[in-house]
């Protein structure tokens, strides 16, 4: 099993390094570039996600991501601060009446590119664990 972690601090401004976290987690792996860009947008709608609605925007506070390969299955975690959600309460943003909301699409697209396997709580935080196919 391989495993690697990065905690990032300063709200948003944390992506890129992320970003670049995962690009090197997927090229030692030999990820390829579709798979790449499919984990990229998965994980930075997660991302945004445990910054705005776990930290509640707060720069103070970190956020973490842990990428593990098990049996050729990648597992990505992303560990807030916050208390965590219900992922079948939140509105379907491609019903006609949430169209024109202004947040709810980053849970939409992260389940059509990944598999939400867990959403725990503890006294830390919340760490919402996905599951991805690599090709």
């Amino acid at each position: 099993m391989k495993r690697a972690e990065i905690v990032l601090q300063g709200g948003y401004s944390g992506y890129e390094a992320l970003q670049g976290f995962i690009a090197s987690f997927a090229g030692s792996e030999g990820y390829s570039r579709l798979f790449l860009e499919r984990l990229q947008l998965g994980m930075k709608e997660a991302f945004v996600n445990a910054v705005k609605h776990g930290n509640g925007e707060q720069n103070s506070l970190s956020v973490s991501c842990t990428l593990s390969v098990v049996a050729g299955t990648l597992l990505a975690s992303i560990r807030d601060c916050g208390n965590g959600f219900n992922p079948e309460e939140q509105a379907n943003p491609v019903d006609p009446r949430n169209l024109f909301r202004l947040s709810g699409r980053g849970l939409y697209i992260i389940r059509s590119i990944a598999e939400i396997i867990a959403l725990e709580r503890d006294h830390e935080g919340s760490v919402l664990t996905l599951r991805f196919h690599p090709s």
